[in-house]
């Protein structure tokens, strides 16, 4: 597979981008860029040189080429927070539902996952909306459980000869 040369109208634009980048995954790959425009390096030397396998290097350059610089310049993030909602319109969802819980209602998951999916226009998993409470601030708070056949008056009992 024969290279692709850069012009120097690139080169200049690489090393301005490389000067000005904040981002260190950014910088990698400008990294990457600079080292084959200027000094024409292998992409397994380069590899070692940044961290990163020759296969990945190889996919920068051809991203670059295929995409131009552009590319180069954005977080790259694949997965991560795929949040629908912001933290505000969240809390308006979570405010209706609110009410009910200070009257000490119990608040059934499943009809908050509804008003969410309502807002959102689709369907999402339970995670999202447990993920979404605890961002919230929201807690499962129940009253201490008891033994439907406990006795208190042997408790008391066994504590009064006990404790």
């Amino acid at each position: 597979m024969r290279q692709k040369e850069f012009t120097q109208e690139q080169i200049d634009a690489i090393l301005k981008a490389e000067k000005e980048a904040d981002n260190k995954y950014v910088i990698k790959r400008l990294m990457v860029l600079r080292l084959r425009a200027v000094q024409n390096m292998p992409s397994k030397e380069i590899g070692k040189i940044v961290g990163y396998p020759p296969a990945s290097v190889n996919n920068i350059l051809s991203k670059y080429f295929n995409n131009g610089l552009e590319s180069m310049l954005g977080e790259n993030r694949k997965g991560g927070n795929k949040r629908y909602l912001t933290q505000s319109e969240e809390n308006q969802i979570l405010q209706g539902f609110e009410s009910q819980s200070e009257e000490g209602k119990i608040l059934i998951v499943a009809d908050i996952k509804e008003a969410y999916e309502k807002t959102v226009g689709k369907e999402v998993p339970k995670s999202t909306i447990y993920r979404m409470l605890k961002r919230q601030g929201w807690r499962k708070v129940m009253p201490r459980s008891k033994h439907p056949k406990s006795k208190p008056e042997e408790f008391s009992a066994y504590k009064k000869n006990h404790g």
